[in-house]
């Protein structure tokens, strides 16, 4: 059976204004003051010890975060950190999906739905065995998430040749996104300049998405031929998705190509509350069912062990939404109940130091603006390396990971550009600032030790931002 919906107070009783639309950061000042971003702070909870990309994020609520159920897998495989790197801890599956929304404006639990009820139940593909579970599932999401579905939610399942030809149509229509990432990367020495980062992308999502859920079409799509323990997972993730669409509106456009870290902040919210939803309901299936799902999961990786050669911060960068999202969630909603976690999405999270330390947003700290930086040639991309890509950087070479948190917990704010140099190498120039001086000099030092075998040059004027220029 089902769990019985508990009942919904105010302000989810009834009809709800559409909430405001987000406020991002300010352009650079003149000055370097530290300039709140978040609404006028609530009194946080104390949160517990713990681990404190980039820009251009393209929007990725739409199709990618089914890459994380591979990746959970690989990373197993793949070699690890020492014990005392709090750096990405890579957990459990998820999911990223499209949906597709009905008209019943009473809410998912009202079974009155498009799909005949005539259809044999003895097969997993007929549309009322499918029908059946989503009507399920969608009340255990309605339950967890504590908001009802505004309008039935049309779900299909695809296999692997029909899905695979959706997702590679919108992976198709971010390559410009990808290359212009490239950049920043070859440049950093996370991937090699021969690597073509665009078909590894394209290898990564093609095997590891198993679903997406557009909400500019209302579409969620599901790769799979009947309903599976794994099945009954995505379900969950992408529902969630539907459902806060339906309260949040989840299509903002003003994502799609940042100059900062907005829509990577934006992306750590939707799914890593996706996330919690999920494990939630994958802790009500049986220990057996557990293992099924797990198996499938395992199975993608036995089918594809070219995923195995793939770069590590690809699979870092790609993973953190749905392992530090949650995060940041569990810590909104000990701060302030569900209210908090809605609010959270009129104002969103807007860096990956939000995310990664829930009490800095929940305190109203923002980032320090810090204008862009000059380009030694032909500028082809500019934007923010923020607290996740600059730890994942330091953790590339400096030795001691205590020395890398310390450095990066004091992240203020910085600002990248990129270009190529006459022979055609990948070149960044970042200009950063701590929160205070003393927090500068030590993202200065980290950043020195890092760059002892590169071909970097460091700027670091006393009292100011500090500059670090390099090429791969």
């Amino acid at each position: 059976m089902p769990p019985a919906m508990p009942p919904l107070g105010p302000p989810y009783a009834g009809p709800v204004e559409r909430p405001p639309t987000p406020r991002y950061p300010a352009g650079p000042p003149e000055q370097w003051p530290v300039t709140p971003v978040i609404a006028p702070p609530l009194t946080p909870a104390p949160l517990p010890p713990g681990p404190g990309w980039f820009d251009d994020q393209r929007h990725r609520v739409m199709v990618w975060g089914g890459v994380a159920v591979v990746i959970a897998v690989i990373v197993g495989v793949l070699v690890g950190r020492s014990s005392d790197d709090t750096r990405i801890n890579f957990a459990a599956p998820t999911t990223s999906s499209e949906s597709t929304n009905s008209d019943d404006s009473t809410g998912s639990t009202d079974s009155s739905d498009s799909t005949s009820s005539e259809s044999d139940t003895t097969t997993t593909t007929e549309p009322q065995d499918l029908q059946t579970v989503v009507l399920e599932i969608e009340r255990f999401v309605e339950a967890d998430r504590g908001l009802r579905f505004k309008r039935s939610v049309d779900v299909s399942l695809a296999p692997d040749g029909e899905f695979q030809q959706d997702l590679l149509a919108e992976f198709d229509k971010q390559k410009s996104s990808i290359t212009e990432n490239q950049q920043v990367l070859r440049a950093l020495g996370l991937i090699t300049p021969d690597l073509d980062l665009v078909a590894a992308e394209r290898s990564l999502l093609s095997i590891g998405v198993v679903g997406f859920y557009d909400p500019a079409t209302k579409r969620l799509l599901v790769r799979a031929s009947e309903i599976t323990p794994f099945t009954r997972e995505v379900l969950a993730h992408e529902l969630t998705h539907a459902l806060d669409d339906q309260w949040f509106d989840l299509n903002r456009p003003q994502l799609d190509d940042p100059d900062d870290e907005s829509g990577y902040g934006f992306l750590g919210l939707v799914e890593g509350n996706a996330r919690r939803v999920e494990d939630d309901y994958v802790a009500t299936l049986s220990s057996d069912e557990q293992d099924q799902a797990l198996n499938e999961q395992q199975d993608l990786v036995l089918q594809h062990p070219e995923i195995l050669d793939l770069p590590q911060i690809l699979l870092t960068l790609e993973e953190s939404p749905y392992t530090d999202g949650p995060k940041f969630v569990h810590a909104l909603l000990r701060a302030g109940g569900q209210a908090r976690l809605d609010s959270s999405f009129a104002l969103p999270p807007v860096t990956s130091e939000q995310i990664l330390q829930p009490d800095k947003y929940l305190a109203g700290e923002g980032p320090v603006a810090v204008p862009a930086p000059k380009a030694d040639g032909t500028l082809l991309n500019k934007g923010a390396l923020g607290e996740l890509l600059i730890r994942e950087m330091l953790f590339d070479s400096v030795p001691s990971a205590a020395e890398v948190n310390r450095a990066i917990d004091g992240w203020g704010g910085d600002s990248y550009v990129t270009w190529a140099d006459a022979s055609g190498r990948s070149c960044l120039r970042d200009t950063f600032v701590g929160d205070t001086p003393t927090d500068t000099n030590e993202l200065v030092q980290a950043i020195t030790e890092w760059g002892q075998d590169r071909d970097v040059v460091i700027d670091a004027p006393a009292g100011g931002p500090a500059t670090f220029t390099a090429c791969a």
